[in-house]
């Protein structure tokens, strides 16, 4: 297969499905031509066998709730797997241990293929010893001690091209208000938006960064923080559109207008951002595509079980979605001339 697919100049896993006629893929009818083709010439031959059934893949993640990040990640999983001729069940665990294991156990019963390793927030995890052995790619998380291939968001590069554009604006006084420290995605985030000052020769002013609650309430009530300094922000990066939704609200008490006094950046591209009073510019997490990625390179380790593959944590790009929330810096009014 390896052979086949240098020939072709196609994936290992491409080779496996036609081969092997895997059902509901999409792989176009010259490739597919092509791969019968170099087998032939090759002398490869696979042994009858049925194909009725489509391999099964498990997906288990820790939390299923109403947070539209679990849809792009089911649903991300769920149509690469069709795509490539596989079935995908998912099994949540509620964040609990003997759920885990007995999820673990039901995919060693069931023989499935391979496993989605999936968490609803970004975070490192030790994986089941269970896994240690069985094609399995972790999504939404990594693994320090079990090296194993994984797919996150780049949110500290995200924050640094927000960061960056509110620089670009004119922006010099930026604000950060940011969740907890427990939170690996509040860490980068906040990363992201040193690095952007940084380079930019803009010095960090660690009064203008607050962390706490990432609510609605917690965003009014540091923004109301903010107002106090002689010199506040022209600008603000929020670690999420629920923050942002909370410094709106206390800039309209606050006289000020959202973007001609303040420009605002969310994250998370909530449903609500696009009626937000002006659109919020805000962030998208991955969440599909990482899903798309995780399911991809699973099918490579299931289609050549014997071929090393890499260990590599990948981190895929948020889409900054421009809206009408950020505007270039006002001058300051000249008071006139005095009498």
């Amino acid at each position: 297969m390896s052979d086949i697919a240098v020939a072709c100049g196609v994936s290992q896993a491409t080779v496996s499905l036609v081969l092997n006629n895997a059902p509901g893929t999409r792989i176009s009818v010259a490739t597919r031509e092509a791969v019968l083709q170099s087998a032939a010439r090759m002398g490869y031959s696979t042994p009858a066998r049925r194909i009725d059934r489509r391999p099964v893949i498990a997906m288990l993640i820790n939390e299923v709730t109403s947070s539209p990040h679990v849809a792009g990640l089911i649903d991300g999983a769920a149509e690469a797997a069709n795509e490539l001729g596989l079935l995908l069940s998912v099994m949540p665990t509620a964040g609990d241990e003997g759920a885990e294991q007995s999820a673990l156990e039901q995919v060693i019963v069931s023989a499935a293929a391979g496993v989605i390793y999936a968490r609803l927030i970004t975070q490192q995890v030790s994986l089941p010893p269970q896994l240690a052995d069985r094609p399995t790619v972790l999504l939404n998380c990594y693994a320090t001690d079990t090296p194993m291939p994984s797919v996150v968001p780049g949110d500290l590069a995200a924050v640094m091209k927000a960061t960056l554009s509110l620089i670009d604006a004119g922006h010099t006084r930026i604000a950060y208000i940011g969740g907890e420290d427990s939170i690996e995605a509040s860490r980068e985030r906040i990363k992201g938006y040193r690095r952007a000052l940084t380079m930019r020769d803009i010095p960090v002013d660690n009064h203008l960064i607050i962390k706490g609650s990432w609510t609605i309430r917690g965003g009014y009530a540091a923004f109301k923080r903010l107002q106090t300094f002689a010199d506040p922000p022209t600008a603000i990066c929020c670690f999420c559109d629920r923050i942002a939704m909370g410094v709106y609200e206390a800039a309209k008490e606050a006289g000020l207008a959202i973007p001609r006094d303040l420009s605002v950046i969310g994250f998370d591209n909530e449903s609500y951002t696009s009626d937000m009073l002006p659109p919020l510019t805000t962030l998208q997490l991955p969440h599909s595509d990482m899903a798309r990625y995780a399911v991809e390179k699973l099918a490579e380790m299931i289609a050549a079980p014997r071929m090393p593959h890499d260990s590599h944590k990948v981190k895929l790009e948020c889409e900054m979605i421009v809206r009408e929330s950020v505007a270039p810096l006002r001058p300051p009014e000249n008071p006139g001339p005095s009498s």
